[in-house]
């Protein structure tokens, strides 16, 4: 029996085939696939087929589509373009590229096909037509995996696509103003712009200008008012954009506080004073901020705001300047002197609102004080005594001296004070009675020495006790005084003066001595040194004259009893 054999294809169609004899009883059946994909081949022998008959044969395309890359489907095309895709067989096999290309009208369009027979190939259109190309590509007979493939022709211009960014559209006086334009979007044509004023007059322009289609413009106002940006691309308007020239410092926007400007609270002398110019909302964009220079010697640009502080001597004093934020900054400077300060802030020759402001600076630190009414010995009842208040470096301020102690009505303490000199006060006080007393001193508002009173105690100095009918009172010796050359030998004399107090005889008249106090004055040997007496009033001027050397004693004797004023022990010295 001969074999019969039936050969089917993909699409259920039979397949031609030839059978060859090698005459040893082997056939050779041939045949020539037209497609790939899965083939039937069919054996029957003596009218049985053969087993595991219809055999199934896979046959497989002589390139590989999948390896196809393409390129370039992606870029931006317009009418009038020629572009150019990049197809890339060199890894698909040995095979036929076709293309098709199809318009969105559903018409076939012509293209170019280049290649260089390594399998890198160039296919180039001209499009017409505004839309979505279709393209197909077949690739040793096999379509490219993914495909069709679009591409999208966009028109030659499209004004609207232009972007002007001009920001807030608030622009300063004097100051350049720069603003964008974006046409890399919007295709082929010549972008044109006018700036005009309010009265339609075209203004003046920088214009920087790349090949990328992102163009700067620089412009600076002269004047206040409203401006007007007139931008076509490709004769097409693409819209007028409005752009408010205004003050290059809103002087009523800006916001000045800080220590002294706010309040009537004085500065304080060798303490920092810290003010704050909030301009956040009086100006757009950088702000320059600094010292102004009443000399006008420096060749720096205007600034938009020029500080100045003026001091006492009228001259500018030295600021510290720095932002903090955006549009505010913290000033600072520190005040050497007391006395009046003024602080102005102005814009080119205007001064913000409220300027100039008037500062005070008080330096409680710069007041002195000193003299023995505030020190807690050495005063004496009965007897004057005083302190001086020097405030002249600590500005102008009302004193107020207050003393506190043991005493009332007529025998209450009041000061006098006294300004021989403008800031330089004399305090004169006494008082009756012994004891501590309490001295507050206030300059303006504010109390010296650290807030606390001064505390100075009147001492009494116990001369005799006299008895009487009415009461038993005190003599007090409150000043006792030496006058003597600077050098003294023996035989020189020198002057005593003993002074009782001065309200002795209005206070107790009935209680003193009946006769003044007799003196003597004794050697170091106890011998006795002649003196003369001479009495007025209740001041005793004694002249002694020394025959020895050494430290010599003051007896004062009133009435019976014999007192020695210990403080007089080393009064004097007498030497050769």
């Amino acid at each position: 029996a001969e074999p019969k054999v039936e050969i089917v294809g993909p699409d259920s169609q039979p397949i031609p085939f030839t059978v060859e004899q090698d005459g040893k009883g082997e056939q050779y059946v041939c045949y020539r696939p037209p497609k790939f994909g899965m083939y039937n081949v069919a054996i029957n022998f003596g009218g049985m087929p053969l087993p595991n008959s219809p055999y199934k044969v896979k046959i497989s395309p002589k390139v590989d589509a999948s390896k196809v890359k393409i390129s370039g489907l992606a870029q931006t095309i317009r009418i009038g373009d020629n572009p150019v895709f990049d197809v890339d067989t060199t890894a698909a096999g040995d095979g036929k590229l076709e293309a098709q290309f199809i318009s969105p009208s559903g018409k076939v369009i012509d293209y170019v096909h280049d290649d260089d027979d390594k399998g890198n190939h160039t296919l180039k259109i001209t499009p017409n037509e505004v839309g979505t190309y279709t393209v197909n590509l077949v690739y040793g007979k096999v379509p490219v995996p993914h495909g069709p493939f679009s591409v999208k022709v966009r028109p030659e211009s499209e004004p609207d696509k232009v972007n002007v960014d001009i920001g807030t559209g608030n622009i300063r006086l004097g100051q350049p103003t720069v603003f964008k334009i974006d046409s890399r979007d919007a295709g082929y044509g010549d972008l044109k712009v006018r700036i005009l004023d309010d009265q339609g007059k075209e203004m003046d322009y920088d214009y920087d200008q790349n090949d990328h289609g992102l163009d700067e413009f620089t412009f600076t106002p002269k004047k206040e008012g409203d401006y007007t940006i007139d931008v076509t691309f490709a004769g097409e308007p693409v819209g007028e954009f409005m752009m408010k020239a205004e003050p290059r410092l809103k002087l009523d926007k800006l916001n000045i506080f800080g220590d002294g400007l706010n309040s009537n609270k004085p500065l304080k002398v060798g303490e920092e004073c810290k003010m704050t110019i909030d301009a956040s909302r009086a100006m757009t964009g950088d702000i320059v901020i600094r010292e102004k220079d009443p000399s006008r010697q420096t060749a720096e640009s205007p600034a938009d705001l020029e500080l100045l502080v003026v001091g006492p001597d009228g001259r500018p004093v030295a600021l510290d300047i720095e932002e903090s934020d955006d549009g505010v900054f913290k000033v600072s400077f520190t005040p050497e002197k007391a006395g009046d300060y003024m602080f102005v802030a102005e814009s080119e020759g205007v001064a913000a609102p409220k300027c100039p402001v008037a500062l005070k600076a008080r330096g409680l630190k710069a007041i002195k004080i000193y003299g023995p009414g505030i020190e807690p010995t050495g005063n004496l009842c009965g007897f004057d005594t005083h302190f001086v208040v020097d405030a002249r470096e600590a500005g102008e301020e009302k004193l107020a001296v207050d003393l506190r102690g043991p005493g009332t009505g007529e025998f209450k303490p009041l000061p006098t004070i006294t300004e021989p000199k403008k800031g330089l006060y004399y305090v004169k006080y006494d008082v009756s009675l012994h004891n501590n007393y309490k001295v507050d001193v206030k300059y303006g508002e504010e109390t010296l020495n650290k807030g606390k009173p001064f505390t100075p105690k009147v001492h009494t100095h116990n001369v005799g006790v006299f008895p009487n009918d009415r009461r038993r009172v005190e003599i007090q010796v409150t000043r006792m005084s030496l006058e003597s050359p600077l050098t003294s030998s023996i035989d020189d004399f020198i002057d005593l003066k003993l002074k009782y107090a001065q309200r002795f005889k209005a206070l107790a008249p009935v209680c003193g001595p009946i006769q003044p106090p007799a003196v003597k004055v004794l050697g170091p040997g106890k011998r006795l040194v002649d003196t003369k007496t001479n009495v007025q009033d209740c001041v005793y001027k004694i002249r002694a004259s020394p025959i020895e050397m050494g430290p010599h004693k003051v007896i004062i004797r009133c009435s019976e009893s014999d007192l020695v004023y210990g403080g007089f022990n080393n009064m004097f010295e007498i030497t050769k």
